[in-house]
């Protein structure tokens, strides 16, 4: 069975063709990624991670990235989730779009992995504003959130050794999905997700919001970084 949602997933990935989807838009992430692929594995490598796996999971980030809605939710973050936490706000900031509450999730599961251990350093977790303004730092520059993205792939390979001895695509289709919908659910319910279509990129979302499937866009770009 998961064998066949695999197949199933993979072909669904390649019934739309997202690059003219998304147009320029596309053009534009793409060549982000091959400006930054130098300094980006640089941060990567320090982990053990394949460069091109992590790069294909934030790519739709790239796609939909903002500058000016990403600094209005920087300011909202750097006031309010400093002084009150995610209750006071949890948007998403930087490339990536990565929240305040999945840097926090991060953090807890590293620091009580064996990974914390072996690569020698824990994060500070007190509940308090300097606290909280140090993981803002570190999520507000490009280096931060590649040492975030690469944690978060090393915590979910730990937490679900059986991901390793799929293929590659595979893969990215399961972490795709967790860095979309869940970093904490079962790997049956991750899997379960992965067709599912939530990711749109207008500023607002209604009714008429065209909605895409995150694993797909991320395994398309995947296809063709390997391929080049």
């Amino acid at each position: 069975m998961l064998w066949l949602l695999l197949v199933m997933s993979s072909a669904t990935a390649f019934s739309v063709n997202y690059p003219k989807v998304f147009g320029s838009n596309w053009a534009i992430a793409a060549n982000y990624v091959i400006e930054h692929h130098s300094e980006w594995k640089k941060e990567f490598d320090l982990f053990d991670v394949d460069s091109r796996i992590a790069e294909a999971i934030i790519f739709p980030e790239l796609i939909r990235y903002s500058k000016w809605k990403d600094q209005i939710e920087q300011a909202a973050v750097n006031g309010l989730y400093v002084s009150r936490g995610i209750a006071g706000a949890n948007f998403s900031i930087g490339r990536f779009q990565m929240k305040p509450s999945f840097s926090e999730e991060v953090e807890t599961a590293w620091n009580v992995s064996a990974l914390s251990k072996e690569y020698g350093f824990v994060f500070n977790l007190q509940d308090n504003n300097e606290v909280r303004r140090s993981r803002i730092r570190r999520l507000s520059t490009e280096q931060g959130q590649c040492r975030y993205l690469a944690l978060f792939i090393r915590l979910l390979q730990q937490r679900h050794p059986q991901l390793l001895k799929l293929p590659k695509e595979a893969q990215v289709r399961f972490l795709a999905t967790a860095y979309n919908r869940s970093f904490t659910d079962s790997w049956n319910a991750i899997l379960n997700m992965q067709s599912q279509r939530h990711f749109h990129t207008d500023i607002i979302k209604t009714h008429s919001t065209p909605l895409y499937c995150y694993a797909d866009i991320a395994l398309v770009f995947y296809k063709t970084i390997i391929e080049k």
